[in-house]
């Protein structure tokens, strides 16, 4: 009696073994056996120490096939990214020491969580796939054939490696086109353009000053003609000069050049008569550092119907308004004005401009 009762005991074990077994597929197998009969042992799924899980953690995810936890895991890490790029610089206004120290506790917590529970993970996602595939077969047979379709095979690990090989490559390949982008064109643009802008400046100052010395040289020669006269200031004098020898070379053309020249510093001499004014008397009233006084004092002149006006004058210690009233065509007039100016309070002092 006691002899068949002993298969009847080890059998659930080898079940539960065979469905592990099953559920788990080829790769690393033995390891998570023994994980996962201390787990059964002490009646709950402790924190183990995973390498894959912490270090590749989506990779190792999906080759498991434990979607419900790497769904979790990308909302949590996403949304904690976000929430310290985005409210983090909105709101609390970090330094950027801080914010790059919160987001390494981030990342330590990405690979610390996932590698600490990883399997604790992946041993209740196995339960619960072996507790359907149980429910749905007749017997354990058939429930481990549908665990081992559904399992990890070494085919899906390589095809998970091949990929992010071509991920890798694909960014590799994105970052060196953006950097060639952002730096390479637009350096060999400006090189070619600077050259050719370059050389046509310089033939055209090098080739301006050729061109203006056989010009200068025909009106140098006639110069010393010119010299004996008493005023060549004009600058109009020496085409002057060179057009008539040219005319009359044959005869000695001394005596015509003088009245020529004569009337030249007439228009010179003009100018001196009309440095004369008009203006006989004025008033000083005062010369004011705020230019605010200064358009008060003005104000004031202007409603007592005095001809007030203001100028800028410029000191070694800043800019100054002068106040005048003025000009008058008398004396008698400008004193007049002064003691009207004297009754509103202020200083007028007659001068001639």
């Amino acid at each position: 009696m006691s002899a068949p009762s002993q298969p009847a005991a080890t059998a659930p074990e080898s079940a539960t073994t065979a469905l592990y077994r099953a559920a788990l597929g080829p790769v690393n197998t033995a390891h998570y056996l023994k994980l996962f009969a201390r787990f059964d042992d002490d009646g709950r799924a402790g924190p183990a120490w995973n390498w894959a899980a912490g270090l590749v953690t989506l990779n190792w995810l999906a080759f498991r096939q434990v979607w419900l936890a790497a769904l979790v895991y990308v909302a949590c890490a996403e949304g904690l990214a976000l929430l310290i790029l985005g409210v983090g610089r909105r709101f609390l206004h970090w330094p950027p020491a801080v914010e790059w120290g919160v987001l390494g506790a981030l990342f330590a917590l990405c690979i610390a969580i996932p590698g600490a529970y990883g399997n604790a993970w992946l041993h209740a996602d196995t339960r619960r796939r072996m507790t359907r595939a149980v429910r749905e077969a007749r017997t354990v047979r058939e429930a481990c054939e549908a665990l081992e379709k559904q399992a990890s095979t070494r085919r899906r690990l390589w095809g998970l490696v091949l990929l992010n090989v071509l991920l890798a490559g694909a960014l590799a390949a994105g970052y060196l086109a953006w950097s060639r982008v952002q730096a390479g064109p637009p350096a060999a643009a400006i090189e070619p353009a600077s050259t050719p802008v370059s050389v046509p400046a310089a033939v055209v100052e090098v080739s301006a000053p050729p061109a203006a010395e056989p010009v200068a040289a025909p009106v140098a020669a006639p110069a010393p003609a010119a010299a004996s006269e008493p005023q060549p200031t004009p600058v109009e004098v020496p085409p002057v000069l060179l057009v008539e020898p040219a005319a009359s070379e044959p005869a000695p053309p001394a005596p015509p050049v003088p009245p020529i020249l004569a009337p030249a510093p007439k228009p010179v001499a003009a100018d001196p008569p009309a440095t004369s004014s008009n203006r006989e008397f004025a008033i000083n009233v005062g010369l004011f550092a705020d230019p605010a006084n200064a358009e008060k004092a003005h104000a004031r002149l202007l409603e007592a119907d005095l001809p007030a006006y203001t100028q800028i004058v410029e000191m070694p210690k800043g800019a100054r308004t002068r106040v005048r009233v003025g000009p008058f065509s008398s004396r008698a007039q400008a004193d007049a004005a002064a003691e009207r100016i004297r009754a509103l309070g202020l200083d007028a002092q007659i001068y001639q401009p």
